[in-house]
């Protein structure tokens, strides 16, 4: 599943302005994305700058004022990235090949001459990219008050508690009102008259009637923008109706068509639409009214809601929620993706976590044999607990957690944050292991 980005582009090392960084935070924070720090050393191919930007790169002096730049909100997933060549073609090939929310522009000053004759960086992405560009200025910290102050350390275990409970338990109900929500409403779509008068027909092997034909598609289409779905689908054992959505790889949709079948209604868990996951659904069905024969189902983007949900900032740096199948199948992002590249658990920039990593403790032997964590392994069992004394999570880290095992729909959800970060003023328990994972 690729990350959603808003990016923040600098071309003059080492100056950032605080406001410029404040802001670019602030807008990742609200659009649930990750705040990537591009630097973009200007030159062209074969000219004089391009040597000394060489010799600049060469030192690791822009390298490492890049590397220390940090979102000014904690909780803001961040990376890093430095390029040379053009801005306006670096960041444009960016935006063509990425999920951009909108560009945050960081320009050096101009005099009023070079105002006149050439065009900013700003303007010229207006010019070349879909997304918003927004320049920040000294004149945001001024106007905006600063992000609420985080909960100060060291905290004691019983306040690490709770928080880590009280945050877990937020996000469980938020995540079962969304897919409470989502079944009902296709239940109630499903129990219409139009939908049950042409499931009926298509059963008994009756020709529909045009004009009842082109009131279902209507009427469905109408409730799809209603719901802000990606899609609808009608069938029964003879006919179908709209897109086809159910997908093909893994046992999930057949678990989810099961619990549909017994229970009348219920929501997905995502679901990739393909083979390499780049694309997660949710899907929500219900019945078609007793011995009609009927399925409905509506498909909504996980990213919106799932993923959303689960994404958000806590009140500790480090802190993050995510969920997971019964097999400790990870299914939602994580926090750290460039850590699990750079460990070999992830295989390429731009690559996250859903349905391709389990919540595994990095051990000895190939990555499938790792046992899952403390955490998961109890989650998956269907116990709810935490541990304020600590244990490894899936990258290996020493952390504080909770977790909590949702039934109905058959999957948990952890809150975590590093134990560094918890008790920053006592020893971990827990040691960070060196490991390399085996293929």
């Amino acid at each position: 599943m690729n990350d959603r980005f808003v990016v923040l582009v600098t071309t003059a090392a080492p100056l950032l302005h605080d406001s410029t960084r404040e802001l670019a935070s602030r807008l990742a924070a609200r659009a649930n994305a990750v705040l990537l720090f591009l630097h973009v050393i200007a030159a062209t191919p074969g000219d004089e700058a391009m040597l000394h930007s060489g010799v600049d790169l060469a030192s690791g002096e822009t390298e490492s004022w890049l590397k220390n730049l940090r979102p000014s909100q904690a909780g803001v997933p961040f990376r890093h990235r430095l390029e040379l060549g053009d801005p306006a073609d670096i960041v444009a090939r960016f935006v063509r090949d990425h999920s951009v929310e909108l560009i945050v522009a960081e320009e050096p000053p101009r005099g009023r001459v070079s105002e006149l004759i050439w065009r900013g960086l700003a303007e010229r992405l207006i010019r070349r990219v879909e997304c918003p560009v927004v320049v920040g200025g000294p004149g945001f910290l001024r106007s905006h008050p600063g992000p609420a102050p985080l909960v100060q350390a060291p905290l004691k275990p019983a306040v690490v508690a709770q928080l880590l409970n009280a945050m877990v338990e937020a996000r469980v109900d938020a995540l079962r009102n969304w897919m409470d929500h989502a079944a009902e409403s296709v239940g109630r779509i499903a129990a219409s008259d139009t939908v049950h008068a042409v499931v009926s027909l298509a059963r008994d092997d009756e020709p529909l009637e045009a004009s009842l034909e082109r009131r279902l598609l209507v009427e469905l289409d109408e409730h799809q923008r209603a719901l802000r779905s990606m899609g609808w689908q009608l069938t029964t054992a003879r006919r179908r109706w709209g897109r086809t959505l159910m997908p093909e790889h893994g046992s999930a949709p057949s678990a989810f068509i099961r619990r549909v079948h017994d229970l009348g209604r219920s929501t997905s868990l995502p679901l990739a639409l393909d083979q390499g996951a780049e694309r997660l659904v949710i899907l929500a069905g219900a019945r078609v009214a007793a011995g009609a024969g009927g399925l409905l189902l509506f498909a909504f983007d996980a990213e919106d809601d799932f993923l959303r949900i689960l994404g958000q900032p806590g009140p500790l740096p480090t802190f993050e929620t995510y969920a997971f199948d019964e097999d400790g199948l990870m299914l939602s992002n994580s926090r750290f993706p460039e850590h699990l590249i750079a460990s070999g658990l992830l295989a390429a920039e731009g690559e996250q976590t859903p349905l391709r990593l389990r919540v595994a403790e990095p051990s000895e032997g190939p990555v499938e044999c790792w046992p899952l964590t403390r955490m998961a392994e109890d989650a998956t069992r269907h116990h709810n607990g935490f541990d304020t004394r600590g244990y490894r999570d899936y990258r290996g880290t020493p952390v504080v957690g909770s977790w909590r095992w949702v039934p109905e729909y058959g999957f948990g959800v952890a809150a975590e944050v590093d134990q560094a970060a918890a008790y920053p003023d006592i020893a971990p328990a827990v040691e960070t292991p060196n490991r390399t994972p085996e293929r």
